[in-house]
C-alpha cells in the first residue's frame, strides 16, 4: 500500500541562470529606481546589494528627501516606472505624511525618507553585510542634481 500526498506538486526549484538572470532584472530595476529618485530632487540615493545578506529581498534603493512632498511625488512617478516594467503594485508604508515612505516590490525594497529618519534609522549601517552598487554607471548619471 502506498500513501499518496493531498498536497500540490511544488513548483520546481529556479536554477541557478535562471536565479541569476531574475537578480540581474531586479538590479536594473532598482537602479533605474536610483535614477529616478535623483531625477525628482532623492539624494544621496544608494542601492544596496543584499543578495547574499538575506533571501528575503535583493535590494534596497535608499533616497533622502528634503520634505514629504517630495516624497510622495517619487512614490508616485516610482509606482509609473515599475508599471512600466509589468510589477505589481507595491506593499506601501508611511504614505500618509511620515519620515520614512517605503514601498516593497518583492525583490526591490524602496526607502524615501527625510535627513532626520535617514541618519536615525542607519540602513546602511544596519544592512552593512551588503554592498553598495554603483548604479549611476549602471544606467548613466542623473539628469538633474540641484542643491536641497
Amino acid at each position: 500500500m502506498t500513501m499518496e500526498s493531498n498536497s500540490p506538486a511544488q513548483p520546481p526549484a529556479p536554477t541557478s541562470t535562471a536565479l541569476e538572470a531574475q537578480r540581474l532584472i531586479s538590479l536594473d530595476s532598482a537602479c533605474n529606481l536610483a535614477k529616478l529618485c535623483e531625477e525628482f530632487r532623492g539624494r544621496q540615493t544608494v542601492v544596496l546589494d543584499l543578495t547574499g545578506v538575506t533571501p528575503v529581498f535583493d535590494y534596497f534603493v535608499i533616497s533622502t528627501c528634503s520634505n514629504p512632498r517630495t516624497m510622495a511625488a517619487i512614490a508616485n512617478e516610482t509606482r509609473l516606472l515599475m508599471k512600466g516594467r509589468t510589477r505589481t503594485i507595491p506593499r506601501a508604508e508611511g504614505e500618509n505624511i511620515s519620515a520614512w515612505l517605503l514601498q516593497d516590490w518583492g525583490d526591490i525594497v524602496l526607502h524615501l525618507m527625510l535627513p532626520e529618519a535617514r541618519e536615525q534609522y542607519d540602513l546602511e549601517g544596519l544592512w552593512a553585510d551588503g554592498k553598495t552598487t554603483d548604479w549611476m554607471s549602471l544606467v548613466g548619471a542623473p539628469l538633474v542634481t540641484p542643491p536641497l
